[in-house]
């Protein structure tokens, strides 16, 4: 009698601790499934989309890309700068860097949800700061031309002697992220002068 009911114990003690493995699976396996995949693009959009404070390190970390290092240039513009998205193509051609931004299968976004992300202030800081961060970083790079699908540039063919006139430094200097956050973000992008200069120079209108 006494081991019947030392097993029937064990048998209580064993479905009880199978139901709390159960439980915790659940509380922790359940919110991935949940996750509602929209929101992980969205999330993933606005990353992309935002003049990032955070990443200035991982940046400055790729400082002095020779312009002839296509692979490194690529990952430069899909995985660490804004709208890698949205990275269409992009064309090096002696000391010269072509980019396009267009709707692409990778960003898994509509024509709409395309549109509503290239509002002309966002765009402007990605055009803006994309030029500053590339001439930072990429060295015998001299003339950088951006084309973003749905918007049109006059002449928006920027030279590194320009681009350091409208930043008001010498980009290529620029070693830390003390530097880098007041040229290209504080005083740069988020300087409403400093960026009606830039788009003054380059005008930007939907095409």
């Amino acid at each position: 009698m006494a081991k019947k009911r030392r097993r029937l114990r064990q048998e209580v003690v064993l479905i009880f601790c199978t139901l709390l493995v159960i439980v915790f699976g659940v509380i922790l396996v359940a919110p991935t499934y949940l996750r509602d995949p929209q929101e992980d693009m969205q999330h993933e959009q606005l990353h992309q989309k935002m003049v990032s404070e955070e990443n200035i390190g991982d940046l400055l970390a790729q400082k002095d890309i020779n312009i002839g290092e296509s692979t490194k240039i690529r990952a430069l513009l899909r995985d660490t700068l804004p709208a890698g998205l949205f990275l269409s193509t992009f064309d090096i051609t002696l000391d010269k860097l072509t980019v396009k931004y267009a709707l692409t299968e990778r960003s898994g976004s509509t024509e709409d949800t395309y549109a509503a992300f290239w509002t002309e202030d966002n765009c402007q800081q990605i055009v803006m700061y994309n030029t500053g961060a590339l001439f930072t970083l990429v060295r015998n790079l001299e003339i950088i031309e951006i084309d973003v699908d749905g918007y049109a540039y006059p002449s928006c063919i920027i030279t590194r002697e320009e681009a350091d006139d409208l930043f008001g430094q010498t980009l290529a200097d620029i070693a830390d992220a003390t530097a880098w956050q007041s040229v290209l973000i504080d005083n740069g992008v988020y300087d409403e002068e400093s960026r009606a200069a830039f788009f003054a120079a380059h005008p930007l209108t939907e095409a």
